[in-house]
């Protein structure tokens, strides 16, 4: 069966994910020490509303491994190149970063050089995402990989499975998540991939299916009519009200550690949010990506998204460097500019420093992975790893 055709508008969304990321790391100082500020609401607003990126990237990480291996036959060598090129181009990066990270904040806090000591603590770390706070993604991503051949045969052979698996990848969630709360009590919930069953079960549902609901997806004039335009409707209108909810929960909690809802109501507008946010991004994604090729700014966003995964890996550590140089007392708006100087650095320095090491060493993929060939110093690998993922 012949592949498929090549989305390009997925690397757009790649592209907003990782924005996102970089503003949710960017503000997360800000949430703490600006609270007296007339502006924290709008600290607050980008914290939690541009949390979009490790949900959005689970999704599309199943979106296009469904989307490319569900029409395929499943044999041992496809499986074993799959697993192959993720233990190079993912697991190898996770193992180079992890130890970085681990290595700085243990020279930081001023830990003994004790192998006995520092080489248990690295092991226990790595194996279960923690060695730094970003990382945890990865980890997620690695556990959904291996579930991933186990649910393609699943769906292939069972069509009814594959038809509703947005309903069992929601029950298996929320089934994690009530008896997490009533029995397991697991403090680390988000490491976990069953936390996300929700998006990367509708991934696979929406890459499985994709030619076929793909109108309701695009809008386009070619697409349009009343009950699409009623649906898009609904889909932005409850998508922004779970997503403000969320903020204005966050915005109290914060400043009087005085919740709103329910624990059972944060996951739920939480969950609400984060599956409504990829379908967004790929109908905004559609909307104007037929302008990449005229668009300077739309072919940026792309190649952000092409070499997210290192910008992912990388950007904590501009962020590490960029905050021991702190404003020395100023204006408020000294410290608001401070902050804005963060993300653009974490933006703009990783992204240069991933673009021009990809370019020059072929071997770049140890530190950032995959990157397609147009990109990569004369290493043309095809298939996109999908992950910044």
């Amino acid at each position: 069966m012949e592949r498929r055709s090549k989305l390009l508008e997925i690397d757009l969304v790649r592209g907003i994910a990782i924005l996102g990321v970089m503003m949710v790391h960017s503000t997360s100082n800000a949430t703490i020490a600006m609270k007296e500020s007339g502006l924290y609401g709008v600290y607050n607003f980008f914290n939690i509303f541009s949390k979009i990126g490790t949900t959005s990237f689970i999704f599309l990480s199943s979106f296009v491994l469904f989307y490319n291996y569900f029409p395929q036959p499943i044999t041992g060598a496809r499986m074993k190149k799959f697993y192959s090129r993720r233990l190079l181009l993912v697991v190898v990066p996770y193992i180079v970063f992890s130890a970085l990270y681990f290595l700085y904040t243990w020279k930081m806090n001023g830990k003994p050089w004790d192998l006995e000591q520092l080489l248990p603590t690295f092991w226990d770390r790595l194996i279960t995402g923690k060695a730094y706070t970003h990382l945890y993604f990865v980890f997620i991503n690695i556990q959904l990989y291996l579930l991933f051949p186990i649910l393609l045969f699943l769906f292939k052979r069972y069509r009814w499975l594959a038809a509703s698996a947005i309903f069992v990848g929601v029950a298996l969630q929320w089934a994690f998540f009530l008896y997490n709360r009533e029995y397991w009590q697991i403090p680390n919930r988000a490491s976990w991939a069953p936390t996300y069953f929700g998006q990367y079960f509708l991934g696979a549902w929406l890459g499985i299916y994709f030619d076929q609901i793909k109108s309701w997806i695009i809008i386009s004039k070619e697409n349009f009519s009343k009950s699409r335009l009623a649906a898009w409707i609904v889909l932005w209108g409850v998508w922004l009200t779970a997503g403000l909810t969320d903020v204005t929960n966050y915005y109290y909690s914060r400043l009087d550690k005085t919740y709103i809802y329910t624990n059972f109501d944060r996951d739920l507008f939480w969950d609400i949010y984060t599956m409504l946010t990829p379908i967004v991004l790929m109908q905004l994604a559609f909307l104007v990506g037929g302008a990449m090729n005229r668009s300077f700014g739309l072919k940026l966003l792309r190649h952000l998204g092409m070499v997210s995964f290192g910008v992912y890996l990388l950007h904590p550590f501009v962020l590490l460097i960029y905050r021991k140089f702190p404003p020395q007392g100023g204006s408020m708006l000294v410290h608001h500019l401070w902050y804005l100087g963060g993300y653009l650095c974490a933006v703009i320095i990783s992204w240069v420093i991933v673009t021009v090491v990809s370019k020059l060493f072929k071997s770049s993929w140890i530190l950032f992975g995959n990157v397609p060939g147009q990109l990569a110093g004369g290493s043309k690998k095809k298939e996109k790893v999908d992950v910044p993922a």
